[in-house]
């Protein structure tokens, strides 16, 4: 789709959520995302953005699913505005924050900004009747290839390491409650007047809350000086290398989630240059620290 979307062909959804005579001055792309396309446009009620679902996304994203999650966060103060939500297509349109920038995951500012929200979501402790399972979302993006083998030539060893990985997770203590899964730097939005938003809940699900930080770390490909920095500022008073052991295990199962996504997406003639590269090397580096952790102390 890519930006190429006419206002004549989105006025009736816009006239629907404001009124028939609305006015609308501009309207035109923003940058895209990895699975949908948004528009920012301006009318006499205000400046907001149309988020259009990109090609191919019916088969990553359940829309039903994440309009049952911005209905249960709809009054938490945790995203932007939500004007209106079409779970059929998937067709959304939220009010602009003027002065909103994302997220810089080298500045320790907004580490702490990120760090704080995403605490006090998962205090809410919410709870939503779908579950993420890393794993089932690793054969089904591998199962999106349609039979082509994986760019890389050691994938079915890693994939072997990961199975291992993941069902030692699932033997350990979590805390199982609604989790962003998405919680990447480019989904937390800082304002001018302090406050700090989580946007784009579409991959939202029940999941250890402990996946949302290794979710930061893969999306901004953080080294792992950076990303035990992260994890500092997670555990606060309350390090354990059980639990860094098990965000490495995260880290790594979900650099091969997405790396799996990211050859489908390049199947679909999206490229994703480093950030596809990045994930598999996660999947790689990731499962030999998760190895090598516990070596260093007892948990």
């Amino acid at each position: 789709m890519k930006g190429n979307v006419s206002l004549s062909r989105v006025l009736p959804i816009i006239k629907h959520v404001f009124s028939d005579d609305v006015v609308v001055d501009s309207f035109g792309p923003m940058e895209s995302g990895m699975t949908n396309d948004s528009y920012l446009f301006a009318c006499n009620k205000g400046q907001f953005i149309l988020r259009m679902p990109g090609k191919g996304s019916e088969a990553l994203i359940d829309r039903r699913q994440e309009y049952e999650v911005y209905q249960l966060i709809e009054d938490k103060g945790l995203a932007d505005e939500l004007l209106y939500f079409d779970p059929d297509t998937g067709i959304m349109i939220t009010r602009f924050i003027p002065g909103a920038r994302v997220c810089n995951p080298k500045n320790e500012s907004d580490l702490k900004k990120f760090i704080q929200i995403l605490k006090r979501f998962h205090s809410m402790r919410l709870k939503v009747d779908h579950f993420f399972d890393p794993w089932e979302r690793l054969n089904y993006y591998e199962s999106l290839w349609s039979g082509s083998s994986s760019v890389y030539h050691n994938y079915l060893e890693m994939k072997e390491k990961i199975r291992d990985i993941c069902l030692w997770i699932q033997d350990q203590s979590r805390d199982i409650i609604l989790s962003h899964i998405d919680s990447v730097a480019d989904n937390v939005l800082l304002d001018d007047e302090g406050n700090t938003y989580l946007i784009d809940w579409e991959y939202a699900a029940m999941q250890d809350k402990d996946i949302d930080i290794a979710m930061f770390a893969v999306y901004s490909l953080l080294n792992k000086s950076e990303i035990d920095h992260l994890i500092d500022l997670y555990q606060e008073d309350n390090p354990g290398l059980l639990q860094r052991k098990k965000i490495y295990g995260y880290i790594a199962t979900m650099g091969l989630v997405w790396s799996n996504w990211c050859e489908f997406q390049r199947m679909q003639g999206q490229d994703l240059g480093e950030y596809a590269l990045g994930q598999f090397k996660f999947a790689e580096d990731f499962s030999v620290y998760f190895d090598e952790i516990l070596e260093e102390g007892d948990a």
